[in-house]
């Protein structure tokens, strides 16, 4: 926190020296201060910028009072200072590099292009991984992973010596109505404290205080909400808010700056509320909603917390070990974890680093090109080096005014690459399918600036300089005495050329190989067979509230069914708990059990449990191994009827023709419901193409054992219509008057969106991919090119005296050819290494496949024999008879 007084401290030092003497202590102990004073946020970025936005002006007034001082005193010649001679080294680098506008050109939109993509994934890596969270003292903030916890746990927690204080949320959804048309919204019930522990403060009225939580009926609620349901305007507190048919009480606005801690909360909060801790549900151990955050106390640590938490849990498995020990009889584990590192995700954090990765392969590739160019540029003024040297210019002056070219275009590449990283970030943040922490804080700000102002100028100095360096050094006498006829360049040129161009591809193959993987792996699961329907079925989430009894559930979803039902082009209406691909990644929902059958003793089968109708089978097109689906008339009769999965049946029956008409449980319970077995369907892909189903049964949705506030209807259709979405959303109304309707999508959006975040690496990949080869390809082009160009004497002289131009055809294609053969050797220890840490990271992924890399390998290979095609032309196609008459 103290690096920018440090910063701002070094920078005046570059006032002059009684200016800096008399004032520069005074002005970094009032920044210091200011500093120190600012703890918000935004207070922070006031002071940086008004202190270092004014800071350069101040330094070049105090500069030029002091020149135009020095120029009135009587008898003095002013003295060159630092910044007079900065100025002539920035005036004559400006003028030489005018000189050259294709050379200029070039090398920025080469280092535009490196360091807008290296700078737009940073933006990212920045925000999401390296900061740190907007609350109090966030270092000391923890979270108490594997999932939620029960109200037993959260009391034990309170007698942990090393916390400070605990926060618990309960994250949930609820309906908002009679504020407008209904809508759902996301609620936090939080404990006393919550709030405070995250920095929270109102925008409007207060936030929760003690007595709320004996009323419960005071919420504060989110700014976005007030401003999409009732315009931001007016007066809110005291208004009346109706949750789930609940009457509540607005106490306040939340300050649109506070940010909700994702790990617990979720990205966004509409409305929070104080818990209530007489539920009853509260008491159970086996009842688990609470996320638990805490903060430690002075002087502690996680491993200090960590064996507290443990003996808790030791403890509480005392009391009731059926949920605290695992089958095994070992105790269940509660990870207590850097809030930080909770917050942001081993998945994203693995993302997010191979991208930044592959932009930096692709940052490296543009750099290689930028040698070439800078190679190219410094060979050709062999001549001009020495004229000047001879002519008594020092060897400082004249890297002064390389390294000054070398600054101006790595500033001109930074620019143009900051313009890149705006679009990049934009379009990552709009593109990308995966749920990014942190991502509203996202932007290119000034520590995001500085990052790409320092790449674009190391990469223009290190890849500019090392050929300044060498031309400093370079004997003048050889260039004047006109040996610069000829071929200039030393063995070591051709060398340092060859290995640039060597390394470009060993990068691109990398690149191309993991781009083939992804690629490949994508493709895979856009073939893989769902085993239902998508086209023409639409779906309509909902969430019913305030059920009297579990059998409300199916009365209600049958009333809004047959009102679907009678929208004009709807051929078939049904409805489930969920519908395939509403669950994907790995996540699954709702209800999972160990069914038993009759008569068959086996271990407890961890098994997907669908409440669905009868017309879920035939609307969705599943296709039945054996027996047939239920119908409506014989869905209560006992026992009811179930269809299971073909994985199901062959494991419990052995087949799946044994498994029609035999008897099962939902649960190995005795008092568990019976159900018979009428049919077996086939395998399918209910939770997204990369995941398999598994065992399943399908129930009639009246058998329902437990109270559900959640359901899926589903629509098939003749044909999508304009205005399909809404008369379906009115149907659901005209039944549910206050039933939320928040979406209304086809089942093939659902099924692209399952493949999303495989299509976006994959294209991700591949972009760099083709962007490296194209460079690759330059590379090789421009060197090959450059090279016939300075070996023109040479190859005259051969062509003269009867060498064939195909000899000397072949003599090009074949240096390029080694070079890119040398690059694929190595590149493939480099492919194979970074296919072993995308396999590690990305479910699925083949990345060690030999065919992969040898067709990455052919690829390159082809491509550089193409750029070699046409230096190689023109090296034979070279008159003698003019190179002679030159000479």
């Amino acid at each position: 926190m103290r690096f920018p007084v440090r910063l701002y401290g070094a920078l005046l030092r570059l006032l002059p020296a009684a200016v800096r003497e008399a004032d520069a202590s005074e002005m970094r102990r009032t920044f210091a201060a200011l500093w120190e004073e600012a703890i918000r946020e935004h207070r922070r970025r006031e002071v940086l910028w008004r202190a270092f936005g004014r800071l350069p002006g101040a330094i070049a007034m105090e500069w030029w009072d002091w020149r135009r001082s020095r120029a009135q005193s009587p008898g003095r010649r002013p003295e060159a200072g630092m910044l007079d001679r900065t100025g002539r080294s920035l005036t004559h680098a400006a003028r030489s590099l005018g000189r050259s506008p294709a050379f200029v050109a070039s090398v920025v939109l080469l280092l535009a292009l490196g360091v807008g993509s290296v700078t737009t994934i940073f933006t990212l890596v920045d925000h999401v991984m390296l900061r740190p969270l907007p609350y109090p003292a966030a270092s000391r903030l923890f979270e108490l992973t594997q999932g939620s916890h029960s109200g037993p746990t959260w009391r034990g927690l309170q007698d942990i010596r090393s916390v400070e204080s605990w926060g618990a949320v309960w994250p949930e959804t609820a309906n908002l109505t009679e504020s407008g048309p209904p809508q759902r919204v996301r609620t936090a019930m939080v404990s006393e404290g919550f709030l405070a522990m995250f920095g929270a403060r109102p925008g409007v009225g207060r936030l929760l205080v003690a007595d709320d939580y004996r009323s419960r009926d005071a919420v504060v609620i989110s700014a976005g909400l007030w401003q999409r349901t009732f315009g931001g305007v007016g007066e809110i507190v005291d208004r009346t808010l109706v949750l789930d048919g609940r009457q509540y009480v607005v106490a306040g606005v939340m300050d649109p700056s506070f940010t909700a801690p994702e790990a617990l909360t979720g990205p966004t909060v509409d409305v929070w509320l104080p818990i209530d801790w007489s539920n009853p549900l509260f008491e159970l151990a086996g009842f688990h909603a609470l996320k638990v955050a805490g903060r430690l106390a002075d002087g502690a640590s996680l491993d200090a917390v960590q064996a507290e938490v443990d003996a808790l849990v030791a403890r509480l498995a005392e009391v009731t070990p059926d949920s605290w020990r695992r089958r095994d009889g070992t105790l269940r584990e509660l990870p207590v974890v850097a809030l930080q590192e909770a917050t942001v995700g081993r998945p994203v954090r693995d993302g997010l680093g191979l991208l930044f990765g592959a932009v930096t392969l692709l940052l490296l590739v543009a750099c290689t090109n930028v040698a070439h160019l800078f190679m190219a540029r410094g060979l050709s003024r062999i001549r001009e080096m020495a004229v000047r040297r001879a002519l008594g210019a020092r060897t400082r002056s004249i890297a002064a005014q390389l390294f000054a070219e070398s600054v101006l275009i790595g500033l001109a590449g930074a620019a143009l690459g900051i313009v890149l990283a705006f679009a990049g970030v934009a379009a990552f943040l709009a593109l990308s399918p995966d749920a990014i922490p942190r991502t509203s804080a996202v932007r290119v700000d000034v520590r995001v600036l500085g990052f790409a102002v320092t790449v674009g100028a190391l990469t223009s100095l290190v890849f500019g300089m090392l050929p300044a360096l060498r031309l400093v050094t370079r004997n003048a006498s050889g260039a004047l005495q006109g040996r610069s006829r000829g071929n200039t360049d030393t063995r070591w040129d051709g060398r340092l050329r060859t290995g640039l161009v060597v390394a470009e591809v060993a990068l691109s193959l990398m690149l191309v190989v993991q781009a083939g993987a992804l690629l490949r792996s994508f493709t895979r699961l856009q073939a893989e067979t769902l085993g239902f329907r998508t086209e023409n079925v639409w779906t309509i989430p909902l969430e019913p509230r305030n059920l009297a009894e579990s059998a409300d559930w199916e009365r209600r979803m049958e009333r809004v069914r047959a009102a679907v039902a009678t929208v004009p082009g709807v051929r078939l209406a049904t409805y489930g708990m969920t519908m395939p691909l509403e669950w994907t990644g790995g996540s699954r929902c709702c209800w999972r059990g160990s069914p038993r059958a009759l008569g068959v003793e086996l271990e407890n089968i961890d098994t997907n449990m669908h409440l669905v109708d009868a017309d879920y089978f035939p609307l969705l097109d599943l296709r039945l191994v054996a027996g047939r689906a239920w119908r409506r008339a014989e869905a209560r009769t006992e026992p009811a009827p179930t269809v299971i999965s073909e994985p199901l049946a062959i494991r419990v029956f052995g087949s799946v023709g044994d498994a029609v008409g035999r008897e099962m449980t939902a649960s190995s319970s005795e008092e568990a419901r019976r159900f018979r077995v009428v049919g077996v369907v086939a395998d399918n892909r209910h939770y997204g193409p990369d995941t398999e189903h598994g065992p399943a049964m399908y129930m009639p949705a009246h058998t329902i054992p437990f109270g559900m506030d959640r359901a899926h209807i589903a629509v098939l259709v003749d044909r999508a219509t304009p205005g399909l979405a809404e008369e379906l959303r009115e149907a659901v109304w005209s039944v549910e008057p206050d039933l939320p309707v928040p979406a209304v999508r086809m089942l093939t959006e659902w099924a692209s969106e399952a493949t999303a975040r495989a299509r976006f690496q994959a294209s991700m990949f591949a972009t760099f991919g083709i962007v490296t080869v194209l460079l690759m390809a330059g590379g090789l082009y421009g060197t090959l090119l450059y090279t016939v160009g300075r070996r023109r004497r040479e190859l005259g002289i051969r062509l003269a005296l009867g060498d064939a131009p195909g000899r000397v055809e072949r003599d090009v294609l074949r240096s390029g050819l080694a070079a890119a053969v040398f690059g694929c050797l190595g590149g493939a220890f480099g492919a194979w290494g970074m296919g072993k840490l995308l396999s590690s990271t990305i479910t699925g992924l083949e990345s060690g496949d030999p065919a992969l890399l040898a067709g990455g390998a052919g690829l390159l290979i082809l491509v550089a024999l193409t750029a070699s095609w046409l230096p190689a032309r023109r090296a034979a196609r070279t008159d003698p008879l003019e190179v002679l008459r030159a000479e």
